[in-house]
This record gives C-alpha cells, structure tokens and sequence, in this order.
C-alpha cells in the first residue's frame, strides 16, 4: 500500500515551520558581517594629536557580529579604540535587530500553535 503526502499540510505543521524559521532568520542575521562607518566618532577629533591618523580609512567591514559583541582593541591607538567602538556599537545593533526578528516570527508561529484550539468547555460538549 503506498502512502501519499498531503498537498495540503496541517495549520499546526505550518505554524512549527513559522516557528522554525524564525529562528533561522535570527541566526542568519546573526551570521551576515557587519559593516561600521566611524568617520564622526567623537574620539577621532583627537586627530592632530595623533601624527598616524591623518589618512586613516574610516569605514570598514568587521566581520560577524557575534565576534565583535566581546573582542577588545588590540592597539591603543586612537584609530583602533574608535574602531573597536563602532564595530561593538554594529555588532550589537545587529544583535538586537537578529533577537527581534526571530522573536516575532517565531512567535506568530507560536501563536498559530496554540491558537487553533477550542476551548476545553468546547471539546467536552462535543
């Protein structure tokens, strides 16, 4: 006897999928490198105190957002501090925004979990 799928799957099925995905969508944001500009960062008017910084790049890629939430400035520069700065400062935006996007999609999966039920009072009746 051969079984065949339903085309049509169950809203249960389709709410765990939501549920699933949201946590994947938190990862692959997570998982995207962060790019951080710090050209106005308040440490870089010192400037003409530092005789290296002059011609220094001031928009740069630093790569995945969780390596940055910890890591510390390996120089003490005033270059490497504002960098360190605006890479902590994007990483844990990214963060943030990664958080809140599983948060609410797998929640609305959630929701469709638990809301497709009726009521015990309902289910007794019956």
């Amino acid at each position: 006897m051969k079984r065949f799928f339903r085309l049509c799957p169950s809203s249960r099925r389709l709410s765990a999928a939501l549920a699933v995905l949201g946590l994947l969508a938190g990862l692959a944001i997570l998982v995207l490198p962060v790019e951080a500009a710090f050209d106005d960062h308040p440490i870089l008017a010192l400037q003409p105190f530092s005789p290296g910084l002059a011609g220094a790049v001031t928009e740069v890629d630093c790569g995945v957002a969780v390596g940055n939430l910890g890591r510390r400035a390996d120089g003490l520069s005033l270059y490497n501090l504002a960098l360190d700065d605006a890479c902590r400062v994007a990483a844990s935006r990214r963060a943030f925004t990664a958080v809140a996007a599983a948060g609410v999609i797998g929640l609305l999966g959630l929701i469709g979990l638990t809301g497709s039920r009726p009521p015990a009072q309902l289910r007794e009746a019956a």
